[in-house]
């Protein structure tokens, strides 16, 4: 396993303009498959809505983050505003909010380390809430496995992925293990904000859409 995720990482690293067009092109295909699907087109207020919302996305996760292991382990509050988004609007306002977010807080706050494939990350992110959440009724089961594919495939995986590029000493395999646990230490965090995100949605949506 080690030997493989090194491989990839190495191929990574060798082709790394190929593997960032790659990034890239997914990243349109995959918004302009979100427009096509759901044939979204946004009003005024929807704008101005999603402009406060990606204000608050990069306040929270920059602002509201407690690092307890660098590069491992984190809280950060960031996912709320996208998982609002979700819940309110769908899933064409969320991932692009997700993706305009990564963008101008990487710009903002981590301009010397901008990646794409951490924009790809909050692609996906935005995904998985904007298909999942975006319900009238709300069942717990439906918000844990939105939550456990976030934390799995976006936290644990991809972000791996893109964070060893920065890891000299520690072994792929060991690396990736350790953030899955990690992971799963947060994952009861973040669900059951999730929950209370549900039991409250009508007071929030009241005051986003007053």
């Amino acid at each position: 396993m080690d030997t493989l995720i090194r491989g990839a990482l190495s191929f990574i690293n060798d082709h790394s303009a190929l593997v960032m067009i790659l990034v890239l092109i997914t990243l349109v295909l995959g918004l302009v498959s979100c427009f096509i699907v759901e044939k979204k087109r946004f009003t005024t207020k929807e704008i101005s809505l999603l402009g406060m919302l990606i204000a608050l996305n990069i306040i929270m996760a920059e602002v509201c983050k407690i690092t307890i292991l660098p590069r491992i382990l984190e809280l950060s509050l960031g996912f709320v505003p996208l998982a609002l988004s979700g819940m309110l609007f769908g899933l064409v306002p969320t991932v692009t909010l997700a993706v305009v977010a990564d963008i101008i807080g990487a710009l903002l706050f981590n301009a010397g380390n901008f990646y794409f494939g951490y924009t790809l990350t909050a692609f996906m992110t935005g995904l998985f809430y904007g298909i999942f959440l975006h319900k009238k009724e709300l069942p717990t089961l439906r918000i844990v496995i939105c939550q456990l594919l976030v934390s799995l495939i976006c936290y644990a995986f991809l972000n791996s992925l893109w964070a060893l590029n920065w890891v000299t000493k520690t072994a792929a395999e060991e690396y990736i293990g350790i953030r899955l646990l990690a992971q799963l230490g947060t994952f009861p965090v973040y669900t059951l904000i999730l929950l209370l995100m549900r039991r409250y949605r009508r007071t929030l949506e009241g005051v986003l859409k007053k």
